[in-house]
């Protein structure tokens, strides 16, 4: 769903890691760091947390990104034709790097 409403394109600006010592911020070193790759990261992340505290098998977290992703598309269909304001549209990348169009 928060893919929809963000320009999953645009670059996030300036960006920092740690430093060697996990004392101090140093500037980001690696390819442009995306809104979109970001949002997918934490979506991977939080499901691997319940797989490093033993609820949760990894196949789980495919699965689940996959259908919450399918039950996030649907929603935002649905609800494509009910906005009473000019609406063109969400555009999206999936998981599998798909583009989706959801128009309005």
């Amino acid at each position: 769903m928060l893919k929809a409403l963000f320009d999953e394109s645009f670059v996030i600006p300036n960006p920092v890691e740690a430093s060697p010592d996990g004392l101090s911020r140093v500037p980001y070193g690696g390819p442009p760091l995306t809104v979109g790759g970001e949002l997918n990261k934490l979506a991977f992340n939080i499901g691997m947390g319940r797989v490093f505290a033993g609820i949760h098998f990894r196949s789980d977290v495919f699965w689940g990104n996959w259908l919450g992703e399918a039950v996030s598309l649907g929603l935002l269909a649905d609800e494509a034709g009910c906005y009473n304001e000019p609406f063109r549209g969400y555009s999206l990348r999936r998981f599998d790097g798909k583009t989706v169009t959801i128009a309005g």
